[in-house]
């Protein structure tokens, strides 16, 4: 196999992460002046019984690994959003509600297609890896499976493109050209991914932000519309409600930016082993 650029160290600060630990109300240790007096207690070992406090939860003893968790959940909970429309008086306001909208749904849209591609990617090596996938595993794999195949990289800023003659990449792979051409193709799809997530989030989230600072003059144009005694309130009603939604979106886009960047950083990782395996130095 040909030699890929090593062009692939990049320092990435890791993303914040907002999303607290649930936490349940503390129990509060019996004590002994709990004890009625007709209760004897002149027993060392029952008056610790009494006295003693429970013992710690296991959580307080896996904070990273309950922060993932969280983290993983909090996955499942990023959607889409959709806006409710205003009346024609409103149509400026209608816009830029819409606007937005249209703005989240596109990153939510990339980030479902990086999640996918991810899957599909990691699915390619699950026979060989006794069913646990790790990118920079199916990356050592990858290689092995080019048999030769001569594969260059271009490398931009939080991207990564693997450039290869499918001809020459099927007559000398191992098992089914397909699959080693799907997986290629699968990479670069990530990286693509990657790149449109992290180049846009910054900016969709500051506008979000921008609209959610106006709350107050934007019900204050819905209460000077020219609208009748039933049309006026039901607008307001919508308009706050739109609100209420897009201020879910910046820590929605906050978690699309923490996978994203977590899987980048994988992609990173993962290639460098490439690199290894085909003998060639990494910067």
């Amino acid at each position: 196999m040909g030699a890929l650029c090593s062009c692939f160290c990049e320092s990435n600060d890791e993303p914040t992460h907002r999303t607290p630990l649930l936490t349940g109300g503390q129990n509060k240790p019996v004590t002994s002046q709990h004890v009625p007096s007709y209760v004897k207690t002149s027993s060392t070992t029952s008056q610790s019984a009494v006295t003693q406090p429970p013992p710690p939860s296991a959580r307080q003893h896996r904070p990273e690994a309950l922060k993932e968790q969280d983290f993983v959940t909090s996955l499942d909970h990023v959607a889409p959003v959709s806006l409710h429309q205003l009346p024609a008086q409103l149509a400026a306001l209608n816009k830029t509600f819409q606007d937005h909208a249209k703005l989240y749904n596109e990153q939510h849209d990339h980030f479902k297609q990086l999640r996918q591609a991810v899957n599909d990617f990691k699915a390619k090596f699950v026979a060989d890896t006794s069913g646990i996938p790790v990118m920079a595993d199916c990356l050592r794999i990858l290689a092995d499976r080019c048999g030769g195949a001569t594969l260059t990289a271009k490398r931009e800023k939080r991207c990564i493109q693997l450039q290869y003659d499918a001809r020459e990449v099927s007559e000398k792979c191992t098992g089914l050209p397909e699959d080693t051409l799907e997986a290629l193709e699968l990479y670069n799809k990530i990286n693509r991914q990657v790149k449109s997530i992290l180049d846009k989030s910054p900016q969709v989230s500051r506008s979000l932000e921008l609209v959610l600072e106006e709350e107050h003059n934007l019900k204050k144009e819905v209460t000077k519309a020219d609208l009748s005694n039933t049309d006026g309130p039901e607008a307001l009603r919508r308009c706050t409600e739109n609100i209420n939604r897009l201020r879910k979106l910046p820590g929605f886009i906050e978690t699309i930016q923490k996978y994203t960047e977590k899987s980048f950083k994988e992609v990173l990782e993962g290639s460098k082993v490439l690199l290894k395996e085909i003998g060639t130095e990494v910067a």
